[in-house]
């Protein structure tokens, strides 16, 4: 097809941490890209992260060239959650067309009314949207697939009792998730009410407050003091993995999903005596080989109506609004995903 020249289109860029703005850039798919008409992204919790200067460690260190998963310094052009219509491809790309709607898996500075992307290569690049799903829910398809995936390898069992700590985006698909898999109790916990009430709508049974309940004892008491069979830990702070650990069972299983940016301490005395399994739940960070394979088994449960994601949603800006989008996604408790719209 005939190549069009280089295009212009609107982007947000954080130019040092706490300074984020909207910009305007050239674009251009290459021959192994295609370009991509934005029509919603997500800001997520690494979004919010990089916008206030919180590169983890290894991101710092670890610039390397061309490589989607080492981010870079700044200006920083954000955006990774976001899904789309394609409206040019690259002269080498198969297997995807002009007008296929699109989801993206890796950074792409899909904050953007137009971003480019390689088609699906080792678990990155952009993923057709499956049949059935919505365009909303496909904006926020990686972190779903990541939810999904967490929920799934976690080791619930039939009959299981299993808390949740931590109930933004992912605590909530984690709840659905693992409820569906047959946790006979599912226990959500948080310290923003309104996170706590939209758990219960998600499938919780009950929700706990850490500021106004003892988690511990009520954890103990739902479990004739036996303590949860599977802990899933979504929060990203030390005090939420002890929480895990204070409420898991002899021989239980403690899944940790967040990105923890600081060093976290465990106080691990009572595990001298008693066992237990800690395992990552990271769908992103799995071996490439099998990656796609988990995205489109992982969202199949959306485009069945098995996993709701539209009313995660919380709040939709216009492009043109991230400033305020990016002050409400990092300092509002009660959001729980923040999008923005072209």
């Amino acid at each position: 097809m005939c190549r069009r020249a280089n295009m212009k289109t609107r982007v947000v860029v954080t130019k040092r941490p706490n300074e984020v703005v909207l910009e305007e850039c050239d674009i251009r798919p290459g021959d192994n890209e295609v370009l991509v008409k934005t029509y919603m992204s997500s800001i997520c919790g690494t979004d919010k992260n990089y916008s206030e200067g919180k590169m983890p460690r290894e991101v710092l260190v670890e610039q390397v060239a061309g490589n989607n998963e080492a981010h870079h310094s700044y200006p920083l052009k954000m955006g990774h959650e976001a899904a789309g219509e394609i409206v040019e491809v690259g002269k080498n790309v198969t297997g995807f067309k002009v007008g296929d709607k699109v989801m993206s898996f890796g950074w792409y500075n899909t904050m953007a009314d137009y971003f480019v992307a390689p088609v699906v290569s080792n678990g990155y690049g952009v993923v057709k949207v499956p049949e059935g799903m919505s365009m909303e829910a496909a904006s926020l398809g990686e972190p779903t697939a990541c939810a999904i995936y967490a929920g799934m390898q976690s080791g619930v069992e039939l009959g299981d009792t299993v808390v949740v700590v931590g109930v933004g985006f992912a605590g909530q698909v984690i709840t659905q998730v693992v409820k569906r898999m047959g946790a006979a109790k599912v226990i959500c916990v948080d310290i923003v009410d309104g996170k706590l009430e939209l758990a219960k709508k998600m499938g919780a049974d009950i929700v706990l407050n850490p500021d106004k309940d003892d988690v511990v004892a009520k954890v103990l008491e739902e479990t004739n003091n036996q303590g949860a069979d599977v802990v899933i830990e979504v929060a990203g702070n030390d005090t939420a993995i002890q929480l895990c650990s204070d409420v898991l069972k002899h021989g239980g299983i403690m899944g940790l999903y967040s990105w923890v940016l600081e060093p976290a301490k465990l106080f691990i005395n009572r595990w001298h005596n008693d066992g237990f399994d800690i395992r990552t739940l990271a769908l992103m960070h799995r071996i490439k080989l099998d990656r796609l394979w988990w995205i489109e088994k992982t969202l199949q449960n959306v485009a069945n109506g098995l996993v709701q994601i539209d009313p995660l949603i919380s709040h939709v800006f216009d492009l043109k609004d991230a400033v305020k989008a990016f002050d409400v996604a990092c300092n509002d408790p009660s959001a729980c995903k923040v999008m923005l719209k072209p």
